[in-house]
């Protein structure tokens, strides 16, 4: 809105984000002063309506007050818009000083829109303005402006933050926000609609990759409001792990141990800090394979004796690190900043030295490294490369060194470790002084020397310094008698570790051991003996002071009395108690023992009493009872706690046992003790396990790198990836997985990359990853992933039992619906442990093709049009998924003359497509094209195709056409003829401005072959007789215009007709009257006439010569004709009435379409003195009586029918019928039969009316008798005119007809054409035999020719079986039913011929079948039985006609062999199995050929039963003759047809590329024809007879392959032109010639007759001068009937199509193909293969394949073998392609890879630009046409320039072709192949690239023939090749 003074100007855009200031902002703005000024205070400054809706009444009040100190008068002025009114009902008010008034506005808006307005409020000449605001509902958005992550840890783990967008408004409104930095920042959703009175939730994801501070912002749009910026914070910190020493927070890097004694301990302490946020989980690892470790070597000695001892270093490696460093604790869990402490041992152990002296200086220096790291997702080999995040590892493991030196315990004795103590006795003392040294120098020993009997240490402890010496007294104090001889321990003192190893204890952890000798002698004291006399012994010591040594030394002692038991019984004493079970022997000298406490369970005797003896018990010492069950109870308390030690201990074996033998719950069904035995283990075995059980993990055990590393290698061994199982079922599982992990056994589980990149990937396209677990714990794991990502959701399981000591991989499936960056992660648990979380990254991006070039210009190059303007363009699919594409012509205003193809299809991932762009040639057509390419779900790209037109020039060979004395009204032709002498293909344009009305051009425009001619059909059809000369203007485009001139004269016709006036007097009803007359024509030109009887039914027309009648069928009343110059025809005019009446009428007669009747009576009417402007003529005047017919005639056709076996030569038989005339009027009638033109059938007496004439009286009868009496069988006519009354009219014919029934065959089909079929397949046609006249019964008899073949062998190919009998049953009326004939064909050698199979009845009567039949091994003859038979055969390879290999979709699988030794004859070595990879190389002469399906044969089981050899099928009559359009024959023989004409228009004429198509131009040109010559008169329709001597005819192509010409024929061959039955019988002529030609050089076209080979009419008019021969006059006797084969012309077509193919293909075998030979085999390539070959490529014979096309089959096998493991080595996309068996050129060949193997054999410097980038598993049409693409650009590189249209054979159900202009006949792809410069091109490229190798003999460049295609539904592409001419 704009105001008075100033403007301010609100832009309201509904729907924006934003505004371009904040909506309703307006304020009040004085127009002269101010309010202030104005002494009123107005509340509220502006009128805001808010949130208003259309329909509705809004009111707010506006408050004036003044406030000046008098009264003023206030004017309100009412808003200017309707919607605003102001409440008043006075608008000038008086208001107070210091009152106050209040007034109401009224808002009711009619619209949803925001309205604005004023209201003025004036004091005087001051006036101040109240802005009026109506606004509808409106959004309120509001938003959080910052988002904090705080600090976060950079573990590539994702955050989310959520942000509300709240709306407080009551309409919704439009978010946006972006975030256009380069931090892993994403915010979902980016945009959106909030609903009023609501919020959104917007998730804002950050990835903490990497270390750094965040202070980013996002952009974020608002409806209604400005840009604003959403920032985003982070502090990113790294999860240091730290070491740090205990007096301070230094960081530790190093802990040194110093020197220790072997078998003492050391201990430090460390603590371990948390320097992060977030909690961490952690554990100590010893690196054992670090680089700088010391494991118990001398750092300090020399090198050479350090390499002496390379077996100790090595042994030293496998030590086991752990038992001399420990750390403990060495996992745990670390909260945020949180510090621990650690403790390390070390317990350094003398390594065994083998017989090395330990001396002083040795010495085991350790250097140790120890890792701590936190435990979660691994990387190591899983790591992705593909992540391109910087993710710092440095800081989540710090590593910590170990030094120390480990010494032994030296200690020296002097005088040495052997202490000799002198020799004493019990009591005595004897010493010895030891001095101990410590040899040590760094360390002190503390001594310790253990208690020995007899022997004691002074000091027994003490301390010796390093390298001090102590004195210690050793002294030997016995106290028994004897020899010692003792060890004597010396315990040394240290720290050791306690079992927690977190502490030391004082123990002994060494011993040195002295020996001590010594003797301790008995001492010399007397000993007296006691004697007591009595029972007692005589001797009563103490035990143990009496020694018989003593006693022996005594020779004075006092005599004992002895009494000897056995002598005495003084102690046998008698016992009444029972002798007490165990009793033990009392001796005699025990008695102090008897004073000790009783043993109740032990009971004694003497020796010499046997009576239990008396223990005397002391009960002051003696057990009490209580005391002896205590005493039990602790002996069986004891004896029951050991033996539960000993289950514990039996059990935990057991366990371990079982655990590494885990055996499932399945029972099998054996049974313990059955016989089976447990195997014995080996040593190895046994050390295997028990190494296993060494290594199992102990709770305080460090972990090792190599142990993990040994441990994960195993684990990755034994992979398992199918069978897991989601939750644990059996109960060890659920035992396993129950147990909650420590840090480090979920350490020892390993699931990573911790980094999931998917890379660049499709949006809505499943992509792959691998996840990869490896469990190396000897326990189940249960693994679940903790994700609720939908991109996720279609990977098949999250939960998996991982077996132990094993490894998977998990297959995680990503699809995400949304383009853009992916950044999430998710957590997974072991055991339910949280043990880490997988970062998934990807950019998800829309399907994208690319183009290898935007721009596209085509060339003219080659020969054919179709393929002129050719060229390629590459998709490139660098994505995951496959992309669909269509391409979309852009239609520039002037037409689309560019096609691609495919139009649309599909690129695979990581793959290319190639597409060919071909332009449509025409002189209209635009030179620029574009192409849009639309991706399914993806980008659109354009293409620009340009075409390059070369220069060219084109030669009009006669300049100038005349046409003489052409007819007015009537159009007349001429022809024109241009040539092309350029270097490229013409485009003219006949320009039609400056040409005269009568003359028109057709083709107005069009193509000039390169090297042809093109004819212009000129025609003038003049209005006005007059002279006329023209000029026609012809432009070829980019070259010269060409002035046509034509002139001629136009004549008026002169035609007479005489009579022309037609008097039908007295013409009966029911009868005919004819009036002939003679149409004339006299003038100098051709006319046409035409007569009109529309409106008289009762009269027609006839002409005598039919040739020159046009009759329309869609009006048969109109009667043309036409006449050349100075000729006539007699014609009659036909009056046959069918009612009494008089007619009078004129015919109007019209000439050259001029109403000549009608003019001719203008004209008369008119002055004489006019000239003759148009053709006239005087009508014809036509005047008819119809009268009653006279009489009536019983009938007017008679049939005379005997019998054969009727006619006696001696009694003529004669057949009798009467004629019946009755007059039914009243008055007389005479009636006569005209006999005038009858010949001799009356004059014989064939025929005979017993009266000729005679009166009829009114209402009378009259019977005639006519007679037939045959002098001889036949058949007899003749026609009788009946006059009355001498009136010279004939009133009725009578039709008499006679015939000898003589019996006859006919055949069904009247000839029989069998289809060509390869050698030794029998073939079989059913013929139906239709007898007639047979009146009794008659027997058949087949008289079968022989063929006689071209070495003068004569053969029997056919025979006959008649299923049903040969017998003709006889019938009354001379009709037969028919009999079935089978007619079968085989031939075992090459053979063509056309015969007659004569049949013969019982009366010697013959008749004649047609016959022709081929048989031979060249696909080119029988490829019309491969047409036929596509799904029916197989190709087969037999080895010597024994075995055979059957040809699959595949391949060809080698021989089978059975369990039978094979024959001499049969293959030497051969495997069963299918795989062809497996199979041996097929051995010997090797037959190719075809055979016939079983289940296709379609005889009965006696039929089949009686072929021995050969494949047997039965084929239809219709099949030879005519293929159904439409079928996969039909198909094929188009291809067929397409392949012929392309080859012989490249490389058949003498002087370069002729264009020809068949049949219809080659079937032309078999003569030379001369210039139209004004002299000679011009016939009519004279189309073919303009073509001047450049021509070529069929005669050029035989003169130019085999130098020779077929006899009669010469190179110039000409024609009549005036008579045409002399230019058909020459034609005729010609065309035997020329197969006769053919047949003799080998060629097999027997089927094909001269006659075939003729045009359309000229066939017509053969056919009629084959019948003229036998015609005869109206009533002339034909005997019999010449047998010929007559086609129809509806098929005509068809046949000669067929005939001039077989022609062709037969000219390039025998003048072609012929000349591929055998060469020498040492010429041959060999097959150099890695493996042996499985190929043989020597096929000996075949029934299909002629010896060149072996020839050509083994050069292809051996060059396939030899280059397809050259080319596709380090193939990326696919395999190799599999080994194959080349046994056709169809399917074979079809995906293009056995060409890129034969150009790559010869030209290997194409394999890296193209033949690597074919697919070698194509698939679909758009990977065969790729691949054969490819092999058109390589031919193209290499400069051979030969035609090559490779075309996708696509049915309407299978694809559609989408774009305007492409190719829509569906043609097949065909390739034409030459090597006629083959030597040239390889010395060419052989000077530009050194690498190419072409074989010096054989420079075949590809190959060979179009031929069959088995057209299954994967052979979608079909190559068909020509051999070229010079091999």
């Amino acid at each position: 809105m704009n105001t008075q003074k100033g403007s301010l100007t609100i832009n309201v855009h509904r729907g924006s984000l934003a505004m371009s200031i904040q909506r309703g902002s307006l304020v009040p703005r004085d127009m002269d002063s101010s309010g202030r000024d104005m002494q009123l205070r107005v509340i509220p400054a502006e009128v805001k309506f808010l949130d208003t809706m259309a329909g509705r009444v809004y009111r707010l009040p506006i408050t004036v007050h003044n406030i000046c100190r008098w009264n003023q008068k206030i004017r309100f002025k009412e808003p200017v818009k309707p919607q605003f009114k102001l409440m008043l009902t006075s608008l000038d008010k008086e208001l107070a000083s210091g009152l106050q008034m209040t007034a109401m506005v009224e808002y009711h808006p009619d619209k949803d829109e925001d309205t604005f307005d004023r209201l003025l409020i004036s004091i005087e000449n001051k006036t101040t303005e109240i802005p009026l605001i109506g606004l509808i509902p409106s959004c309120q958005l509001e938003i959080e402006s910052v988002v904090n992550f705080g600090t976060l840890v950079a573990n590539s783990k994702v955050y989310s933050k959520e942000i509300t967008i709240t709306n407080h408004g009551k309409a919704p409104g439009i978010f946006k926000a972006e975030y256009h930095g380069q931090l892993p920042i994403l915010i979902f959703p980016t945009s959106g609609i909030v609903d009023a009175k609501s919020s959104m939730v917007i998730k804002v994801d950050f990835c903490a990759d990497q270390p750094r501070i965040v202070d980013e912002e996002a952009i974020v749009i608002l409806q209604g409001q400005p840009e604003m910026l959403l920032s985003i914070k982070a502090h990113v910190v790294e999860q240091i792990i730290e070491l740090l020493s205990m007096s301070s927070d230094r960081r530790l890097e190093c802990i040194h141990f110093g020197p220790v004694f072997f078998g003492s301990s050391k201990i430090k302490h460390a603590r371990v800090y948390n320097n992060s946020p977030e909690p961490i989980n952690w554990v100590a690892i010893i690196q054992d394979d670090a680089v700088g470790e010391e494991l118990g070597t001398d750092i300090q000695q020399r090198t050479d004796i350090a390499l002496n001892n390379l077996t100790y270093i090595r042994k030293i490696k496998n030590i086991d690190t752990t038992i001399i460093i420990s750390c403990l604790p060495n996992e745990g869990t670390l909260q945020p900043y949180q510090k621990t402490v650690i403790t390390f041992c070390f317990t350094p152990k003398l390594m065994a030295v083998g017989k090395k002296d330990i001396g002083p200086s040795y010495r085991q220096d350790y250097a140790l490294f120890l890792r701590f790291e936190s435990v979660g997702s691994k990387d190591g080999f899983l790591r992705d490369d593909d992540y391109k995040t910087i993710k710092s590892e440095r800081f989540q493991k710090v590593e910590l060194a170990l030094t120390g030196t480990g010494l032994p315990v030296l200690l020296q004795f002097d005088p040495g470790p052997v202490l000799n103590f002198k020799p004493c006795f019990m009591g005595e003392r004897s010493e010895i002084q030891c001095i101990i040294k410590n040899q040590c120098e760094l360390l002190p020993v503390t001594y310790h020397f253990k208690k020995t009997a007899n022997f004691e240490i002074d000091p027994e402890k003490g301390k010796i310094t390093g390298g001090g010496m102590v004195d210690v007294m050793c002294s030997f104090v016995p106290h028994q008698l004897g020899v010692f001889k003792v060890k004597q321990m010396i315990e040394i003192i240290g720290l050791v570790a306690e079992e927690d190893l977190q502490s030391l204890s004082v123990k002994s952890f060494h011993h040195v051991y002295l020996a001590f000798n010594s003797i301790c002698k008995a001492s010399t004291k007397k000993v007296v003996m006691k004697f007591d006399p009595g029972i007692l012994p005589s001797i009563r010591n103490p035990t143990g002071k009496f020694v018989v040594k003593d006693l022996a030394k005594r020779k004075n002692y006092a005599p004992v009395a002895m009494l000897q038991s056995a002598m005495t019984r003084t102690h046998n004493h008698r016992s009444c108690e029972e002798p007490v079970k165990d009793m033990l022997l009392a001796f005699p000298n025990d008695r102090a023992a008897t004073i000790r406490s009783k043993d109740h369970h032990k009971h004694f005797r003497p020796i010499f009493t046997k009576v239990p003896r008396f223990n005397y018990v002391n009960h002051d010492f003696a057990y009490t009872t209580f005391e002896k069950q205590q005493k039990k109870l602790h002996e069986n308390y004891y004896a029951m706690y050991l033996k539960y030690l000993r289950s514990v201990r039996l059990q935990k074996k057991q366990a371990e046992r079982e655990r590494m033998y885990s055996y499932d719950d399945t029972d099998i069904g054996l049974e313990p003790g059955s016989g089976l035995k447990s195997p014995s283990l080996s040593e190895a075995e046994i050390e295997e396990e028990l190494s296993s059980a060494a290594n199992s993990i102990r709770a305080n055990r460090l972990l090792t790198t190599r142990g993990i590393a040994s441990q994960e290698e195993e684990s990755v061994r034994r992979k398992v990836l199918k069978g897991l199982k989601s939750e644990p079922s059996t109960p060890q599982e659920k035992h396993d997985c129950s147990l909650m992990l420590t840090p480090k056994q979920i350490h020892q589980v390993i699931v990573g990359p911790s980094v999931l990149n998917f890379g660049n990937i499709c949006v809505n396209s499943p992509n792959t990853h691998l996840l990869h677990v490896i469990n190396m714990l000897p326990m189940h794991v249960l693994l679940q992933l903790d994700t609720d990502l939908e991109e996720l959701q279609k990977t098949n399981q999250f939960s998996y039992v991982i077996l132990p000591t094993s490894s998977t991989y998990i297959s995680m499936v990503f699809d995400s619906p949304t383009i853009g960056k992916f950044w999430k992660s998710f957590t997974f648990t072991v055991n339910n442990v949280p043990s880490g979380h997988i970062l998934v990254v990807a950019v998800v991006q829309p399907v994208t093709l690319e183009l290898s070039s935007n721009e596209l210009v085509l060339r003219p190059r080659g020969f054919f049009m179709k393929t002129c303007f050719r060229g390629t363009v590459r998709l490139y699919n660098r994505q995951n998924c496959c992309a669909q594409f269509q391409w979309q012509p852009v239609n520039t205003g002037r037409g689309i003359a560019f096609s691609i193809c495919p139009a649309k299809g599909t690129v695979e991932a990581y793959s290319s497509l190639e597409c060919e762009v071909t332009w449509q040639q025409g002189f209209s057509s635009p030179e620029e094209g574009e192409f849009i390419l639309h991706v399914f779900q993806g980008n659109a790209l354009k293409l620009k195709c340009v075409a390059h037109l070369g220069r060219t020039k084109v030669l009009l060979l006669q300049p100038r056409i005349l046409f003489s004395n052409c007819p007015q009204g009537l159009t007349t032709w001429r022809k024109a003829i241009l040539q092309n002498v350029g270097q490229n293909h013409a485009y003219f344009k006949v320009c039609s401005q400056s040409l005269l009305p009568i003359i028109n051009i057709i083709p107005s425009q069009g193509i000039v072959p390169f090297g042809g001619i093109t004819v212009l059909n000129i025609s003038c059809k003049p209005t006005v007789a007059e002279k006329f000369d023209t000029r026609a203007k012809v432009s070829i485009r980019h070259a010269n215009v060409i002035d046509l001139r034509i002139g001629g004269s136009a004549e008026i016709a002169d035609v007479e007709i005489n009579p022309d006036v037609f008097n039908f007097s007295g013409a009966y009803i029911g009868g005919t009257q004819i009036i002939p007359f003679v149409i004339k024509n006299k003038g100098i030109t051709r006319a046409r006439v035409e007569f009109n009887l529309k409106d008289f039914p009762d009269f027609s027309m006839d002409l005598k010569d039919k040739s020159e009648e046009f009759k329309d069928p869609a009006v048969p009343y109109i009667y043309s004709l036409e006449l050349e110059e100075n000729t006539s025809l007699e014609c009659s005019i036909t009056f046959s009435p069918k009612e009494v009446t008089v007619v009078e009428f004129i015919i109007q007669v019209q000439i050259n379409f001029f109403e000549s009747s009608k003019l001719y009576t203008k004209y008369l009417s008119s002055s004489p003195s006019n000239p003759k402007t148009v053709p006239l003529i005087r009508p014809c005047y036509v005047q008819a009586t119809a009268l009653q017919s006279p009489l009536n005639l019983s009938s007017t056709k008679f049939v005379f029918e005997i019998p054969l076996h009727e006619m006696n030569p001696n009694n003529k038989v004669t057949k009798t019928q009467n004629l019946v005339l009755y007059n039914i009027t009243k008055h007389h009638v005479t009636w006569t039969l005209d006999l005038s033109n009858t010949g001799k059938l009356f004059k014989d007496g064939t025929f005979k009316f017993s009266v000729l004439n005679g009166i009829l009286r009114p209402n009378e009868k009259y019977n005639v008798s006519i007679s037939f009496c045959p002098n001889r069988p036949g058949t007899y006519t003749a026609d009788i005119p009946m006059l009355l009354n001498y009136i010279p009219v004939c009133y009725k014919i009578l039709h008499l007809t006679g015939e000898v029934k003589s019996p006859e065959l006919l055949f069904d089909p009247p000839f029989i054409f069998f289809t060509p079929v390869p050698l030794d397949i029998t073939t079989v046609m059913d013929i139906n035999i239709l007898p007639q006249n047979y009146f009794r019964n008659s027997t058949l008899c087949v008289q079968i020719p022989t063929v006689r073949l071209l070495d003068g062998e004569e053969i029997h190919p056919l025979s006959v079986k008649f299923p049903k009998g040969r017998v003709i049953p006889g019938s009354h009326s001379g009709i037969n039913n028919k009999l079935t004939c089978h007619l079968s064909f085989k031939s075992s050698k090459p053979v063509s011929f056309f015969t007659n199979l004569l049949f013969c009845d019982d009366r010697k009567n013959w008749f004649s079948l047609p016959v022709t039949a081929t048989a031979e091994n060249c696909i080119l003859t029988i490829y019309p039985y491969m047409a036929i038979h596509l799904d029916k055969q197989n190709i087969i390879l037999k080895n010597d006609k024994d075995e055979y290999l059957k040809k699959t979709r595949d391949g060809v699988l080698p021989p089978y062999q059975d369990a039978k030794p094979p024959s001499p004859a049969s293959i030497k070595k051969t495997y069963t199995t299918s795989k062809f990879n497996d199979a041996e190389p097929a051995k010997g002469n090797l037959f190719i050929g075809v055979e016939v399906l079983p289940e296709n044969l379609h005889l009965d089981e006696s039929e089949t039963s009686e072929e021995d050899h050969g494949s047997l099928e039965k084929e239809k009559y219709e099949q030879f003759l005519s293929l159904e359009e439409g079928t996969k024959a039909h198909y094929f023989f188009e291809k067929v047809v397409n392949a012929a004409q392309t080859w012989f228009s490249l490389f058949g004429w003498p002087e370069g590329p002729h264009s020809f198509s068949i049949p219809e131009t080659i079937r032309r040109d078999v003569y030379k024809m001369q210039f139209y010559s004004s002299t000679s008169p011009p016939q009519k329709f004279s189309r073919q007879n303009d073509f001047s001597k450049y021509n070529k005819t069929i005669y050029d192509v035989l003169l130019h392959l085999s130098g020779k010409m077929p006899p009669g024929i010469n190179s110039s061959q000409s024609l009549p032109v005036d008579n045409h039955e002399k230019r058909v019988i020459q034609l005729h002529l010609q065309h035997s010639s020329l197969l006769d030609f053919l047949n003799a050089q080998g060629g097999c076209i027997s089927h094909v007759l001269p006659e075939f080979l003729l045009e359309p009419e000229d066939y017509k008019r053969w056919i009629e001068i084959m019948s003229s021969t036998n015609t005869m006059p109206v009533s002339s006797c034909t005997p019999k009937k010449k047998c010929s084969i007559v086609i129809e012309m509806s098929k005509f077509e068809a046949w000669s199509k067929r005939a001039w193919t077989d022609v062709f293909l037969q000219i390039y075998k025998v003048l072609v193909l012929s000349r591929v030979v055998p060469y020498c085999s040492n010429n041959m390539p060999p097959i150099c293969v890695q493996n042996t070959p499985k190929v043989n490529p020597c096929f000996a014979s075949s029934n299909i394949y002629s010896d060149s096309e072996r020839i050509l089959l083994s050069w292809m096998n051996i060059n396939y073998e030899n280059t397809r493991h050259v080319i596709w080595k380090n193939c990326h996309k696919d395999v190799i392609p599999s080994e194959r068996w080349i046994v056709n050129f169809d399917k074979d060949l079809s995906d293009g890879l056995v060409f890129a193997t034969q150009l790559g054999a010869y030209c290997p410097f194409l394999i890296e630009s193209h033949f690597i980038n074919m697919y070698t598993r194509p698939k679909s049409p758009e990977e065969y046409l790729h691949n054969c693409l490819i092999i058109v650009n390589t031919l193209y590189e290499i400069d051979f320039d030969v035609e090559i249209q490779v075309c996708l054979r696509v049915f309407p159900k299978e694809m559609d072709a989408g774009v305007s202009g492409l190719r829509k006949e569906d043609m097949p792809s065909v390739w034409v192949v030459t090597i006629r410069l083959a030597v040239a091109v390889a010395r060419t490229k052989r000077q530009k690239k050194g690498d190419i190798q072409f074989a010096c003999f054989f420079v075949c460049l590809f190959f060979f023939i179009f031929v069959v295609i088995s057209f299954s539904l994967w052979s979608r592409m079909h190559f068909f090749l020509l051999l070229p001419l010079d091999i």
